[in-house]
């Protein structure tokens, strides 16, 4: 989900989803690497990235141990094996268009007991679903759920599913986000027995190991 601002990506959300101890990070899509600089500053780790946009990347490395310029694909041969504790993916994976490749491949650079931490899209959020099933639309945005550059949707079960098939072990997976408390959604979520819990949130993060 591409930020209205590309150079400030903090999300901050996303701390109390980082292990304890952690030594060695890879951010893929770090953007201008605001996210690992801070956790760098925070947790005294060595953080990696990876950006496609080679000017940000220039400013990235300024703030991480090292940036790789370029896709996964192009670049992942460089990532060293059985390195990192942590591999984020921040709102990455729904703009790849085989993000199952990357999970698998990703895991031969993962240290033992480390983990990948995703942000994901919620298709299923109530903005959404107004737009679908009121509206009749189905229309791309600047950025959010809908963002344009967006080749992949999930809900929370297709999440789930792509990590197991993937390989991995899901140790949490928790909405992140989400519309006020006592919202439409609620409502909705209470008439039709907990079945639309999920509509609220904006993205889940996941918590993976591999298996």
């Amino acid at each position: 989900m591409q930020n209205s601002d590309y150079y400030s990506f903090q999300r901050e959300e996303l701390y109390p989803f980082i292990p304890l101890n952690i030594k060695r990070t890879l951010d893929i899509g770090c953007a201008s690497g605001i996210f690992s600089e801070n956790l760098k500053k925070e947790k005294n780790v060595e953080t990696w990235g990876i950006e496609m946009v080679a000017e940000v990347a220039d400013i990235a490395r300024t703030k991480l141990d090292r940036v790789l310029t370029g896709a996964f694909d192009d670049v992942n041969e460089e990532l060293p094996a059985g390195y990192f504790d942590c591999v984020f993916f921040n709102d990455v994976l729904e703009h790849m268009v085989y993000p199952e490749d990357c999970l698998k491949r990703i895991k031969a650079n993962i240290a033992p007991e480390g983990c990948v931490i995703a942000s994901i899209p919620n298709v299923r959020f109530i903005e959404v679903l107004i737009g679908l099933l009121l509206k009749k639309d189905w229309k791309y945005k600047n950025s959010g759920v809908m963002d344009k550059t967006h080749l992949r949707f999930f809900t929370k079960k297709s999440i789930l599913r792509m990590f197991d098939e993937c390989g991995y072990e899901v140790k949490s997976i928790k909405g992140i986000n989400s519309v006020g408390a006592f919202s439409l959604t609620s409502i909705i979520n209470v008439l039709a027995f907990n079945r639309f819990e999920d509509v609220k949130y904006q993205q889940f993060v996941v918590v993976a190991y591999p298996k």
